[in-house]
This record gives C-alpha cells, sequence and structure tokens, in this order.
C-alpha cells in the first residue's frame, strides 16, 4: 500500500495486520529514492564485468593463469548486478507471504549469499596465487598451471556453494515464522550461517592482509637480486610485480566495501529499535557491499595495460563493427603488453649489436 510519506523506511503494515496481499515498505517517494541509489550501482557493475568478460573471452594476451581468478570474479560480480540485488530490493521493499516467510525468504536471499561468499573465497584464491607467483617464481608456471587453476576455482565455488546454502536447511525452526519484523529470526541454521561468516570473513581478510605483507617483504628482499637479471626476467618479475600490487589493491577497496556491512549486526543490536531505523542499517550496509562488484574492473582498466587495450578495442569493435570491422580486422586482435615491448626493444638492441 503506497503512502505519500517523505521516510525511506516508513512501513505501510503492521505485525498484527492480516499478512494476505502485496505491501511496500516505503511510501511512493521513498521507492524512487531506494531504487534510485541502486540503479547506477547495477548499471556500472553490468557494464564494466560485462567488458571484462568479454575482453577476457575475446583476446588471448588477457587469458593468463592469475586472470583466470579476475575473469570468474567478474562473472560472478555480473550475476550480482543482474540477480542478487535485485532480489534484494525485493526482499527489503516488498511484504508478503513470499518474501516474508522463514521457509522462502532464503531462497530469495541466497543468490546474495552465494555471490558474497564466492567472491570472497576467489580473493583469496587469487591471495594465494599472488603468494606463490613471488615466493616461488620459478616454480610457479608448473605449481599454478591453466587446469590447476580452473580445479581450484571450481572447489571454491563448491565450497561457497555448500556454505551459503546453509540456511534453506532451517532445521529446528517453524518454516512459517514472520521475520519482517524487527524481532530476531531464531533459526539453528541461519544462525550458524551468520555466525560462521562473521567469523569467517573477517579471519581470510586477516590473512590475506598477512599474505600480501610477506609477498611485499619478500620483494623487497629480492629487490637487488633482480636487479642483476637480465631486461628480460627483471620486465616479467616487473610485470608479476605490478600484478600482485594490484590484487592488492582489489582486496583493499573489497575489505573498505565491506567494513559497514561487518558492523551492521552491532549497529542492528544498539540502534534498530524500530523498523525504519533497521531498514535504513540494512540499506547502508547492503548498498557499499554492492559497490565492491563495479570497482575491480576499474581497477583493472586503470592499472593493467593488456585490460586497457582490451577494453578499447573490445569497445570500439561494439561501437563500429559494422562500418570499420572488415578493415581492422587483421589489427582488432593484437595486444602488446610492456613486456613485450621491452622483449622488442631487447631484440632490436641485439640486432645492432
Amino acid at each position: 500500500m503506497l503512502n505519500g510519506t517523505t521516510s525511506i523506511p516508513t512501513l505501510s503494515w503492521d505485525e498484527g495486520a492480516d499478512r494476505q496481499g502485496v505491501y511496500l515498505r516505503v511510501g511512493l517517494r521513498g521507492l524512487f529514492i531506494y531504487i534510485g541509489v541502486y540503479i547506477p550501482i547495477i548499471l556500472f557493475i553490468v557494464v564494466g564485468n560485462s567488458l571484462l568478460l568479454l575482453s577476457f573471452l575475446r583476446f588471448k594476451k588477457v587469458r593468463t593463469v592469475s586472470n583466470y581468478y579476475i575473469f570468474a570474479l567478474a562473472g560472478v560480480d555480473l550475476l550480482t548486478g543482474l540477480i542478487a540485488i535485485p532480489l534484494t530490493i525485493c526482499s527489503r521493499l516488498i511484504v508478503s507471504d513470499f518474501t516474508c516467510q522463514a521457509s522462502t525468504r532464503s531462497y530469495i536471499l541466497l543468490p546474495v549469499y552465494f555471490c558474497g561468499e564466492v567472491s570472497v573465497c576467489i580473493l583469496m584464491g587469487i591471495t594465494i596465487d599472488r603468494y606463490i607467483a613471488i615466493t616461488y617464481p620459478f616454480r610457479y608456471p608448473t605449481m599454478m598451471t591453466p587446469k590447476t587453476t580452473k580445479r581450484f576455482i571450481l572447489f571454491l565455488f563448491i565450497f561457497a556453494t555448500v556454505h551459503s546454502s546453509l540456511p534453506l536447511w532451517n532445521f529446528g525452526s517453524d518454516r512459517y515464522q514472520w521475520v519482517c519484523t524487527t524481532g530476531p529470526y531464531e533459526s539453528p541454521a541461519s544462525n550458524i550461517h551468520i555466525i560462521s561468516v562473521s567469523l569467517l570473513i573477517p579471519f581470510l581478510l586477516l590473512c590475506m592482509t598477512a599474505a600480501y605483507g610477506r609477498i611485499f617483504y619478500i620483494a623487497f628482499v629480492k629487490k637487488s637480486a633482480v636487479s642483476r637479471l637480465s631486461k628480460f626476467k627483471s620486465a616479467h618479475w616487473q610485470k608479476r610485480l605490478r600484478t600482485t600490487l594490484t590484487c592488492a589493491i582489489v582486496i583493499v577497496a573489497f575489505t573498505v566495501c565491506w567494513i559497514p556491512n561487518s558492523c551492521k549486526i552491532i549497529f542492528e543490536i544498539f540502534f534498530a529499535k524500530d523498523a525504519q531505523s533497521l531498514l535504513a542499517i540494512q540499506t547502508f550496509g547492503e548498498w557499499f557491499v554492492f559497490m565492491s562488484s563495479c570497482t575491480n574492473p576499474v581497477i583493472y582498466g586503470l592499472r593493467n595495460e593488456t585490460f586497457k587495450q582490451a577494453y578499447k578495442k573490445t569497445f570500439l569493435d561494439f561501437c563500429y563493427r559494422s562500418e570499420t570491422q572488415p578493415k581492422r580486422k587483421e589489427t582488432a586482435y593484437t595486444i602488446t603488453t610492456g613486456v613485450d615491448k621491452q622483449v622488442k626493444k631487447n631484440e632490436f638492441q641485439q640486432s645492432r649489436l
């Protein structure tokens, strides 16, 4: 039931009312504000991650072992924009038997749990990949082959799928419990999931921070040894180190975006005195979480020259496909990296000797 209130989280229902039918938790103005806040995020997520996925699929230079993780992360972020965010909006704004009963609400929020947990697992996989690349640079090509990387990513997806499905079990709880209230939802399965996520994500972020601290320490120690290598090997080392720094920036951005949501439980306990403040706290934390899904394409576009060229060529091919594709057919799929430029420079210098 729509009303003309200016407050975003004003409810149009009460717990004792008839639960048949569909109601909105906000007024008309609040609905426009709520959706208007999420539309730019959805657009950035879909456009940015689609561009990243197309660049990975089209250009061989982009399909390095470490970028398999970026491809998987972009796929999850795209699902976040297309599925998880719309379902979150529905679960927060619409009050009905389907969205507010324990037996069905868990299914609505399952894609949200899945995308969030897969993202954290993939970031952990990226950290492990970068740790091996810097700590064991000569063994890295044999340890982290494309086949091994794909299997590891598949394992991360399976683990996240199993863990994110815990709220669906609903053992020891009332499947028809009404959960769209300020009261806590008493479900052993949900409590286990919430506690494990609350402990697991900070622990993994702490492990990633410690790992990157170790990575950059090793890189600093090996700096003098790398300077004595040939220019070709030195260029490869610098590229590997720059990739590691880019991954560290991605994890820092992810951590910053997740901090408000991690503190959400504390704010709900002390400040969510009514349904109005509860919805405001939930929306604020979730908005920052979803922001993390649109940061990765931007970071890689700014930090990685290969991705930057791939973005440019993919975008130009999409815009001018009908007019320029016959002329650009021979060069459209050629990307030159910094290492390639260094190799060509070395070959030119050797040819002059």
